[in-house]
């Protein structure tokens, strides 16, 4: 059974319909999380929110479905076949390995996501919600489903990763990454020093001032323990950007970053500022 399971999963990946494999799973989680939060803790839901996020999901799938991926997996396939010097497939510290680059990759790219105009600007959309639960999870910029804002994946091939590698990879990060996203689990000692558990990525999403910028990891807290980047929550953040965007238009929330980096720019008369606002990060004033 285990072992049909697993060739199951790899036709899938194979032939790139991984939403097939995540849908259920996020189906599951979502409706967890929503009933307990109703009948359990009678904890209430921004339910405008919820449906905003949710038709952002639904049209990334469809983004994901007709062109999404394909392009820069293709990219990746291209410079692992033309670059790499070896392999990391087909080895279980082969796998553990190219797990804990890809990490770091993600740590640095969701770093540079932060920090830098031009990615921030497709970013913020995650983080515009002033709610916490798990549609926010998959409430990104519907154009970054091309992996436009993750620089670093494109050195991943170079250093061994096979594409069949990155999916699987990608897919049980994510099914973490959705899981992150919720305010049903508490502090957890010990793991949540190691890990980037729920405690964790809600600090991530705050916008106080102890909290912003903080806790970039995806599944390891290490990376932001080296770097300087750690912060475990005191107490619940209030959830959102700095200067909110006060709109459940879908368009809007898409467009909210790119309008403000735009508008940014357009005011500043010299051009070489105007320069800097895509490279230096967002709160940067000549």
């Amino acid at each position: 059974m285990l072992n049909d399971a697993l060739q199951t999963f790899s036709a899938l990946v194979i032939q790139g319909d991984t939403y097939l494999f995540l849908l259920p799973i996020y189906g599951v989680l979502l409706t967890s999380e929503r009933l307990m939060d109703a009948f359990v803790l009678k904890r209430p839901w921004n339910n405008v929110d919820a449906a905003v996020n949710i038709g952002i999901t639904v049209t990334t799938l469809f983004i994901n479905m007709a062109v999404g991926h394909l392009i820069p997996l293709a990219v990746m396939a291209w410079i692992y076949s033309a670059v790499a010097q070896w392999t990391l497939e087909g080895h279980a510290w082969g796998w553990l390995v190219a797990w804990l680059l890809y990490d770091l990759a993600w740590y640095t790219d969701h770093r540079l996501a932060h920090r830098v105009g031009f990615f921030w600007a497709m970013h913020q959309v995650h983080h515009s919600s002033t709610s916490y639960n798990m549609t926010v999870a998959s409430r990104g910029f519907v154009v970054d489903t091309t992996l436009l804002s993750r620089p670093m994946f494109y050195l991943l091939p170079v250093l061994g990763i096979s594409p069949f590698q990155f999916i699987c990879i990608m897919i049980c990060t994510n099914i973490w990454g959705i899981a992150q996203h919720t305010r049903l689990v508490g502090h957890l000692p010990v793991l949540d020093w190691l890990f980037a558990t729920p405690s964790n990525h809600r600090v991530h999403h705050g916008r106080d001032e102890l909290y912003i910028d903080r806790n970039y990891g995806e599944v390891l807290m290490i990376w932001d323990h080296l770097f300087g980047t750690y912060q475990k929550e005191i107490e619940e953040p209030s959830y959102g950007v700095i200067v909110p965007i006060d709109t459940y238009n879908p368009i809007a929330v898409e467009l909210a970053g790119i309008r403000r980096l735009a508008a940014k720019v357009k005011h500043l008369p010299r051009w070489r500022d105007k320069w800097q606002c895509f490279i230096r990060p967002p709160e940067w004033r000549p």
